[in-house]
């Protein structure tokens, strides 16, 4: 898969990653595949830097692909402990802090990436010099 196919798909899973997890109906089987989802994003995010660092991109797309990178490990994390809360009934003090640190770290890397597949699309088509 070319690289600017591969980066919006880390856009498009994570937006719907979030729209799973805002349907009105939520089952037990949303929340498993909200889960199976924040994984498979995790892997790409570091896959997709892992890609950027190899290649001649712009620093700049490197060091915001990293960071999105890393907000998705500490989202599986945090995801981790509210699976617990929510599967398990494990009982979590501030679970709805944790809430909505998972909600902004959610928003944060679908905006990451998404600058990152623009600006990388751009950049590998010249864009910027016409």
């Amino acid at each position: 898969m070319k690289v600017w196919k591969q980066l919006y798909l880390l856009v498009w899973l994570a937006f719907l990653q979030i729209i799973i997890i805002l349907l009105p109906v939520l089952g037990g089987s949303l929340v498993d595949l909200h889960a199976l989802l924040g994984f498979i994003i995790l892997g790409l995010a570091h896959y997709d830097y892992a890609m950027l660092k190899r290649s001649e991109a712009p620093n700049r797309l490197k060091r915001i692909a990293k960071s999105t990178a890393v907000l998705a490990t500490i989202q599986v994390i945090l995801g981790l402990v509210l699976y617990a809360n929510v599967r398990m009934n494990v009982s979590i003090p501030l679970v709805q802090a944790i809430v909505f640190i998972h909600l902004i770290i959610a928003l944060a890397i679908i905006t990451q990436a998404a600058s990152v597949a623009t600006a990388y699309d751009m950049w590998e088509e010249h864009e910027y010099a016409k």
